[in-house]
């Protein structure tokens, strides 16, 4: 069985001004969508349709598919059966999933258990993701309430009231291919959590979703802090090589500040030489700055690293944005102003030379390299004294478990080694360590 998802993402929005390449929390708003459609392992294709190039080149780094569309249907003349239709007339499969831009919040669970209601139970051709509410409503015309305004009922006797929450859709191929909808005649009524309910399609919304965006972020920020503490690069380059993964650890690089750990995810920028014909500008790094959030760190690749990049100025930047350090694959300046401000920089070492007229920058929040390591936006990153770990997105679930298995483990040792215990002994309990 064949299952494909599209992402629709047009370049142009009245309501909320370039609502789709809008930041939330730190990333363009459609593609958190479309990086949570492709880490669906049920889904077998994931296609982003779009008639903007601008769109198409923020999303180069992720493994999707591209539907160019008709700038014809870019417009909000055309209703969602229409657009929906056009995805699936030019892609084969046996279920289709449209997954909404302004539903940041859908979790892959939920598509994940809408797809399994839809191709185990021939009861139903389609699924919509609902919200249901118990509302005290009023009637528009008349002004007048439709419940007993003389006797009020309580809230759990009011009749639910059934919303669609325009952000998650699924359909069998021959529904979809004989009613061109994107809801069949049998709907299963999928509901939704609250917070996956929530649709961005104003400003105010977009002001709520990125105060909730980074609520959530900060559970993630608070583990992060805390395993900061207790990890160590040996840890983690041991791990690495014990999985046979190679070309993971940075090597080379000081800190200005000994003692300082840093865990967190990386924001990613690279400068090239700058030639003669070059209208771009050094300082087109500082929009990157709208990009970074609370925890991230900011890694750079430069193609010219005996120049400086990244001083006092970046660095009062990077605290103002949340950042937590900064690893740069060249030159620096400013030492002393930056460590006064006791913010975390690994560098090649310092140089009062600037980059400004050396270098430009060649993209932002794509996949870079550093001393032959390759680093993805977001990808984790962990450095301290003795070395830099990035720790890709996919291997990173396994290498925290193992992490913290590990450390839970070594406890143990130190303790049976200040209690006197023979070593043998300890290496027939736990293994090698």
């Amino acid at each position: 069985m064949k299952i494909v998802a599209f992402l629709p993402a047009k370049g142009n929005s009245d309501r909320i001004e370039n609502k789709n390449v809008k930041i939330l929390d730190g990333k363009p708003l459609f593609l958190r969508q479309l990086e949570k459609l492709v880490a669906c392992d049920f889904i077998d294709e994931v296609y982003l349709d779009t008639e903007s190039d601008f769109i198409i080149d923020l999303a180069s780094e992720v493994d999707c598919r591209i539907l160019r569309r008709d700038p014809a249907l870019a417009s909000n003349v055309i209703d969602g059966h229409k657009l929906f239709y056009n995805e699936v007339s030019q892609v084969e499969a046996d279920v289709y999933i449209q997954l909404l831009a302004t539903s940041p919040f859908i979790k892959i669970e939920t598509i994940k258990k809408g797809l399994d209601i839809l191709t185990q139970n021939e009861s139903y051709d389609s699924v919509v993701l609902i919200k249901k509410e118990k509302q005290y409503t009023w009637n528009p015309k008349t002004f007048k309430t439709n419940y007993d305004i003389d006797n009020i009922p309580n809230s759990y006797e009011l009749p639910d009231t059934i919303l669609e929450t325009m952000g998650l859709y699924m359909v069998k191929n021959r529904t979809a291919h004989t009613l061109k909808k994107r809801i069949g005649v049998k709907p299963f009524l999928l509901e939704a959590e609250p917070i996956e309910a929530i649709d961005v399609n104003y400003p105010k919304d977009f002001i709520l979703a990125n105060y909730i965006a980074a609520g959530i972020r900060e559970n993630e920020r608070s583990l992060f802090r805390n395993l900061s503490h207790l990890l160590s690069s040996p840890i983690l380059s041991d791990i690495f090589d014990d999985l046979g993964i190679d070309n993971q650890i940075i090597s080379g690089l000081m800190t200005n500040l000994d003692g300082r750990k840093l865990l967190g995810r990386a924001k990613t920028l690279k400068i090239k030489k700058k030639d003669e014909d070059d209208l771009g500008s050094i300082y087109d790094a500082l929009l990157t700055y709208e990009t970074i959030v609370p925890n991230d760190i900011i890694v750079v690749e430069n193609e010219v690293p005996q120049y400086a990049y990244f001083g006092e100025l970046n660095a009062n930047l990077a605290i103002r944005s949340g950042a937590i350090g900064a690893i740069i694959g060249g030159n620096t300046r400013d030492i002393d102003e930056v460590k006064k401000l006791q913010f975390p920089v690994f560098s090649k070492g310092y140089n009062c030379q600037d980059i400004k007229h050396k270098g430009t920058v060649k993209d932002f929040n794509k996949k870079i390299c550093i001393e032959k390591v390759f680093i993805c936006p977001n990808d984790l990153i962990f450095a301290d004294n003795q070395g830099i770990v990035v720790i890709p997105q996919d291997y990173e679930d396994k290498v925290l478990k193992i992490a913290i298995d590990i450390l839970k483990k070594e406890n143990i040792i130190v303790s049976e080694v200040a209690e006197g215990i023979k070593i043998n002994e300890i290496r027939n309990r736990y293994g090698d360590f």
